[in-house]
């Protein structure tokens, strides 16, 4: 089974008790990026609902694998490192 690390920066990680990184076992050797957060979200409901209500704001999340921006069709795979990063605030 394949693990991977999510990396969840500012507001986000409040919806995940606080942490900066959570791990999840994947259900083979690969999944999509789409899997990995529906998984995701199953586990954190709360991260679910603060993600949905800053896109339906017109807030758009970044999910990043391995460092480069990514769609929910993009393959994930044993030790990759997904970063989920709200939208900028600027000022």
């Amino acid at each position: 089974m394949a693990r991977v690390k999510i990396r969840l920066v500012s507001l986000l990680r409040e919806a995940v008790e606080g942490r900066r990184e959570v791990e999840l076992e994947l259900g083979g050797d690969k999944a999509t990026l789409g899997e990995v957060i529906d998984k995701l979200f199953k586990e954190y409901p709360r991260l679910k609902n603060l993600v949905e209500e800053l896109e339906e704001r017109g807030l758009a999340v970044i999910y990043t694998v391995n460092g480069r921006s990514a769609s929910r069709d993009t393959i994930v795979s044993d030790s990759d490192e997904i970063a989920i990063l709200p939208p900028a605030s600027g000022g």
